[in-house]
Formats: structure tokens, C-alpha cells, sequence
């Protein structure tokens, strides 16, 4: 640390000089990365004036990158590879930003084969048809709707955030120690069982086991048991689906390694998994449409997990700090929806845990040079919300057109895709 010394650009405690100016290393790391990725951002009011003192860094992304240039922050002098200064707070605080960022692929450019899940270009593909969204089957005279019930799942989960825990650990500590603990069912590959057909039931058996597990995992972070209930429910509902996503993602490359490219061989729970040209998934109890129709809808975005989060993790073998890092980077997806003290909390919980990532780094692995693998990491969770929120506009559709013929009283739980 720098005694006395205030951080040029948001006023908290500086150590030392980055990249030519006085800051701390939360701004530095900020610097780096939009100079690496070449990051651009849209000022918050629209006028390049907000307050970027403290807290207020992390209002708006624009001002602060205007106000490191400003007090002579050089882009030449950022090493793209390494530095030792490295702070995990700064380089992922923005991390779900798309601003800059253009897609790649989208679910009318994008097709895989079940038995062949190899890259496709655009131009190989001939893409979904535009017209096919708007293809559906009303419902069956006089046939009940089927009821799924996730009230017995609320109160549970519910439960499970209203208990207080002591422990004295860092919230990567404690998130991690949670994750080992969710994964310990976890059957190795020898054990697994293949399934030939999913029915609506026993997904939904499925759901609530799996909610559940997810939902003591969220417990495990100080930072969001501190909000009010409702607001705890509320990140927790909207980002669940998310995490599982990139944690079975993960789980199956462990498991499967290549076969995850090679058939879409994915684990589902502790003692099953599905494959994409193997398993049936039979939707007849809740919709007219066939099964064909939502292969359709949901394949494309199969292809696009398995080649922008599949591969690279299969590269990079994350640690589960690793895998941590980027759960707790997908939570609050849409920050947007949020009451201001839950996007509050789960900024703090980001930056806590990218300081103590760091510090993770240095004093419990052989990894010295970090600073490419957080690169990937990044990289990883634009993907993942990138992919879910384009997924969510055709689940937004699915509701919209009444797809499904059921009554569920959680919406956001029951997510079949």
C-alpha cells in the first residue's frame, strides 16, 4: 500500500503506480482488461459526468475509462500477457457487459448434428427457417391442463435461505467448499446411467432436486443471505438456470471429456445422462407439438454451449475455485430486473471473490502466470449469458404462444432446455 495516497480515479487507497498513474489495483486491473479486450462502454446518464468516487466506479464503466485516460493511464504500457499487479476486482467487475461485444452465431446461423457435433460455418448451414417460431398447435378440447407444483420447492428453498451460518471463511472458501459438498453424489462415468426417454414427471423430480442443491450453494454466500428474502428469491430465480447450465456443462467435459463434442453426452443428475442422438424427450403430456419441433428450437443452442463453453473448458480444466469464480459471475444475469440492493450485493459478492482469487492464485496453486486463464474465464461467462439471453427470447415466445398446456405455478423453475 501506498500510505496517504488516493487511487486517481476513484479516490480509495492506492498501491502503487499502473500503467503511469497512481491507482489501486481494482482501476488497474479495470484499465487492462478494457485495453486487451478493447472494451468501448455507453455512459450511464448520457452526459460522461457521473461520480466514479468509491462505490460510484462501479455506476459507470465509460466515465471511469475516460477518467484513467485522463489522469495519464498509457495503453502501451499494458502487458497483454502478464502482470504482476493483477487484480481480479477491477478485471471482472464488468465482465457481463456486451456492449462491445458483437454474437457469434445465433440460433438462425447455428446447427449441429446429434451424432456430429463438429463446427459448422453460416454459410454450410441452412439455418432455421424464420416463419418456424410461429408454428403451433392449439390445445386439445377439453383436456386438462396438467398441474406442476413447485409451492413444496419454495418453502424449502426458503428455509434454507432463513438459516444463519457463523462460519468464519471467505466467501470463495465457503462457495467452494459448497460446490464440493453439491457434487459428492456425483457418479463417475462407469456408473452412469444413459437415458433412453425424459417425460415431463420425472424432469420435474428432477427439477426439485436439483433446485434444491442449487439453491444451498446460493446459501453459501454471505453477501446475498444479507438481503431480504423476496430479493434473495428474486436473484435466485432468475439466475439458477444459468449456473446449472455452466456446472453440468462443466461436470460433463470432467466426466466425458470428449465425447461431450463428439455425441452431446451431458450428466443431468448424480445417477444419469442423456445424449443428444440417444435420449427421447417426450413433451406429449403438456404439448401437441412433437418432440422434432423443439429439437428444432433448442439444438442450435446445444451447438453454440458445446463449441463457446464446452471446448474451452475441456482445455482449460478449470480448478472448482475456477468453476466457483464463473457461477458467481453469472449470478444476477439480468442486473436490470434487480432491486438496487441486490445488484449492490451481488457486486460485492464479485468483488470479494475476485480479490480472493487472487490471493488464491498466489498462495494455493503452481499458477503464476493467471493472467491468460482468467482471459478464458471471461470469455466463458460473456458466452454463457450471451447464449441464455438469446435462449431466453424463444422461451419468452414459448409462454407467449402457450406452448405449453400445463398450470405451473413457478415459471421460472420449470426449464426443460
Amino acid at each position: 500500500m501506498v500510505p496517504d495516497k488516493a487511487c486517481l480515479v476513484c479516490k480509495k487507497t492506492s498501491n502503487g503506480m499502473h500503467f503511469g498513474a497512481l491507482t489501486c489495483r481494482a482501476c488497474a486491473a479495470f484499465f487492462r482488461r478494457a485495453t486487451v479486450l478493447k472494451l468501448q462502454y455507453k455512459c450511464k446518464q448520457g452526459n460522461s459526468q457521473c461520480n466514479i468516487d468509491g462505490r460510484g466506479r462501479y455506476v459507470c464503466r465509460q466515465c471511469r475509462l475516460k477518467k484513467c485516460k485522463a489522469i495519464g493511464m498509457n495503453e502501451e504500457k499494458v502487458q497483454l500477457d502478464y502482470d504482476p499487479t493483477y487484480s481480479f476486482r477491477g478485471l471482472m467487475e464488468d465482465s457481463g457487459s456486451d456492449e462491445c461485444s458483437t454474437p457469434t452465431g445465433s440460433p438462425a446461423q447455428s446447427e449441429y448434428s446429434p451424432t456430429n457435433l463438429s463446427r459448422k460455418s453460416s454459410v454450410e448451414s441452412p439455418g432455421v427457417d424464420p416463419n418456424f417460431l410461429f408454428t403451433f398447435s392449439p390445445k386439445v378440447p377439453d383436456k386438462p391442463n396438467m398441474v406442476i407444483d413447485f409451492s413444496g420447492l419454495v418453502k424449502k428453498i426458503e428455509t434454507c435461505f432463513s438459516i444463519k451460518t457463523m462460519k468464519d471463511e471467505s466467501e470463495l472458501e465457503a462457495m467452494t467448499a459448497a460446490l464440493k459438498s453439491f457434487r459428492q453424489g456425483q457418479k463417475p462415468q462407469n456408473e452412469l446411467s444413459v437415458l433412453e426417454k425424459v417425460d415431463v414427471t420425472s424432469t420435474v423430480e428432477w427439477l426439485n432436486e436439483r433446485i434444491y442443491k442449487y439453491s444451498c450453494w446460493f446459501a453459501s454466500s454471505k453477501s446475498l443471505m444479507s438481503l431480504p428474502m423476496d430479493q434473495k428469491m428474486q436473484v435466485f430465480r432468475s439466475s439458477w438456470n444459468v449456473v446449472r447450465t455452466f456446472e453440468r456443462l462443466e461436470q460433463s467435459v470432467k466426466i466425458f471429456e470428449e465425447d461431450v463434442m463428439k455425441f452431446g453426452s451431458m450428466v443431468v443428475t448424480d445417477d444419469f445422462a442423456m445424449q443428444w442422438d440417444k435420449t427421447y424427450v417426450d413433451l406429449a403430456s403438456i404439448t401437441e407439438l412433437t418432440n422434432q419441433y423443439f429439437n428444432k428450437l433448442f439444438e442450435p443452442f446445444m451447438h453454440r454451449y458445446i463449441e463457446e463453453v464446452a471446448r474451452p473448458l475441456l482445455d482449460l480444466k478449470p480448478t472448482t475455485e475456477e468453476v466457483v469464480f464463473c457461477m458467481v459471475h453469472l449470478i444476477g444475469l439480468e442486473d436490470a430486473d434487480l432491486a438496487p440492493e441486490t445488484q449492490e450485493a451481488c457486486e460485492q459478492m464479485r468483488a470479494e471473490i475476485a480479490d480472493q482469487m487472487h490471493t488464491y492464485y498466489t498462495n494455493q496453486t503452481d499458477i503464476k502466470m493467471y493472467s491468460h486463464r482468467l482471459l478464458i474465464l471471461m470469455k466463458l461467462v460473456k458466452s454463457m449469458k450471451r447464449i441464455s439471453r438469446e435462449k431466453s427470447k424463444i422461451k419468452e415466445l414459448i409462454w407467449l404462444f402457450d406452448i405449453y398446456h400445463a398450470d405451473i405455478s413457478e415459471p421460472y423453475f420449470f426449464e426443460m432446455f
